[in-house]
């Protein structure tokens, strides 16, 4: 077992850490990242106004809590047609606002982040480069909808996420490249303000970059080719969509992710392409109710709590003390799905006893919750809910029902029934073999 491990440790460590390590996997993740908060807050937006403030939904309506009734002390048509409704209405379209800077506008603001990171890895201006992003983003958008004009946030929500990141990139390289160009830069004296004199410098590299992705547009207008957002849609996105919803897809996946967790590379790092280009646009289509994917962000977040089955899966059958001794200190971190004190601590990295039960629980996991997803017993995960959620609160709010919280639960039992027999053996094995 040792030399197997030691001969994928000399494949897999080279790898993964060409991977981790590349810039622009880490601009990328880093752009996500800063538009974490537009999505949470939109979502928690999102939650007040679907499962709080409708009339008819979870907490107010009668299929709920029927919170409603209890408080107007009307039913039916009555209640329907009532002034408290028309308010509830009223904070609805309140908090869809917020809700639309999170979600509907999410590809525009991830240009933007996008090409700031990417400015800054390859030796540009950052606030220039984003600007030159979103503008070239805004070019590549058709932005005539309907006789009155004007844009359309459907090019700007889910379906602009691989136009969003192919943008930024060639919008941002082309502006990095030309603007490093002496020739290309227009140099003012010494007495004019540096903003002034940075807007000039820059305006050659804007100038060009933009006329280039207008000229694109253009030829596509000319030769009656759809815009580049649909292009990319229906030709790239929408097909890596459906095929990611596959389950062996998913597995895959999952296999991945806990494969380099287990040799100590931050597995979600190493597979974030995966997860920002397929699995995010996944949620952000399932919280603007234009799809009802079981494969999402959120689903697999949920799923972070797997560890939690082996922590007390040791508090009920381990001897060891040492374990029991790292579980008391890493259970506080597991409550809000932070592995590490584990990992390292316990350790589950390279600790062959673990592999197969650290790889099968989450894999299970996934399995069971496609089963129940698919047969209508647990919605989809719909809203955005920080990954630090705490088990069974992280699935009642993602789903927006009781029952993702029930799920949760249904996967830690599953997983302590998995790390039990992984547990109880391990008490066969002496600590010096072991940390050898």
């Amino acid at each position: 077992m040792g030399n197997a491990v030691s001969k994928l440790e000399k494949i897999m460590m080279p790898l993964a850490g060409v991977i981790s390590s590349n810039k622009y996997l880490l601009a990328m993740r880093d752009a996500f990242s800063i538009i974490l908060p537009f999505m949470i807050v939109g979502s928690i937006f999102g939650i007040m106004s679907w499962v709080v403030l409708d009339p008819q939904g979870t907490v107010m309506g009668v299929n709920g809590l029927n919170v409603g009734a209890s408080l107007t002390g009307l039913t039916g048509e009555a209640y329907l047609a009532s002034d408290f409704v028309t308010k509830l209405k009223n904070l609805q379209t309140l908090c869809g606002l917020v809700t639309t800077i999170g979600f509907d506008v999410f590809s525009l603001l991830l240009v933007l982040s996008f090409s700031y990171r990417l400015g800054g890895i390859w030796g540009g201006e950052k606030f220039m480069t984003a600007l030159t992003g979103v503008a070239a983003f805004l070019i590549v958008t058709p932005q005539k909808i309907g006789d009155a004009g004007g844009f359309s946030t459907a090019y700007f929500g889910n379906k602009g996420v691989l136009t969003a990141i192919l943008v930024a990139t060639v919008a941002s390289w082309l502006f990095v490249k030309l603007s490093k160009n002496k020739k290309l830069k227009i140099t003012m004296p010494d007495s004019v303000p540096p903003a002034v004199a940075q807007s000039f410098a820059a305006l050659i590299p804007v100038g060009i970059t933009l006329g280039l992705f207008a000229t694109f547009s253009a030829i596509l207008i000319w030769f009656d080719i759809p815009a580049l957002n649909n292009l990319i849609y229906l030709a790239i996105q929408a097909p890596l969509l459906g095929f990611s919803q596959g389950l062996g897809f998913s597995l895959l996946y999952q296999f991945l992710v806990w494969f380099f967790w287990w040799f100590g590379i931050h597995g979600h790092n190493v597979t974030a392409a995966i997860q920002n280009s397929i699995y995010m646009p996944a949620q952000l289509a399932n919280q603007a109710g234009d799809a009802s994917y079981i494969f999402s962000n959120g689903f697999f977040e949920a799923g972070l709590m797997h560890i939690m089955g082996l922590v007390i899966a040791i508090f009920l059958f381990s001897k060891k003390d040492s374990w029991r001794a790292v579980a008391k200190i890493g259970a506080p971190a597991m409550l809000f799905n932070i592995q590490e004190p584990l990992a390292f601590g316990l350790p589950i990295v390279l600790n062959p006893i673990l592999l197969i039960p650290y790889i099968l629980a989450p894999l299970v996991n996934t399995i069971i919750g496609w089963l129940v997803i698919s047969g209508g017993l647990v919605p989809i995960f719909r809203f955005v809910v920080p990954w630090t959620m705490p088990l069974f609160f992280g699935g009642m709010i993602g789903t927006g029902s009781l029952a993702g919280g029930l799920l949760q639960v249904v996967w830690l039992v599953v997983d302590i029934i998995i790390y039990a027999p992984f547990v109880i053996a391990s008490n066969k094995i002496k600590d010096g073999y072991e940390e050898k």
